[in-house]
């Protein structure tokens, strides 16, 4: 997957992964998985995200921008 740009956004507050667990060494472990992943850590984010809304958009938004289709296909454009 290390050609493949890929992007890992991750709720620092999941509510759904135990207060036992170091997040952060999580999801570093997890791109390095994916052969180098960007990694966003999104503070006091839910699981879905439904709280950090905007957080995520704009993360999003500026990774398919930076990664995304280029040239005659670029839908930017």
């Amino acid at each position: 997957m290390s050609n493949t740009p890929c992007q890992v956004i991750f709720s620092m507050g999941d509510e759904y992964v135990p207060d036992y667990v170091d997040k952060k060494a999580l999801v570093d472990r997890l791109c390095r998985a994916m052969g180098g992943a960007e990694k966003v850590e999104i503070e006091h984010g839910n699981h879905s995200l439904s709280n950090r809304v905007a957080e995520a958009v704009e993360a999003i938004m500026s990774f398919v921008k930076r990664e995304g289709p280029s040239g005659w296909d670029d839908p930017w454009n």
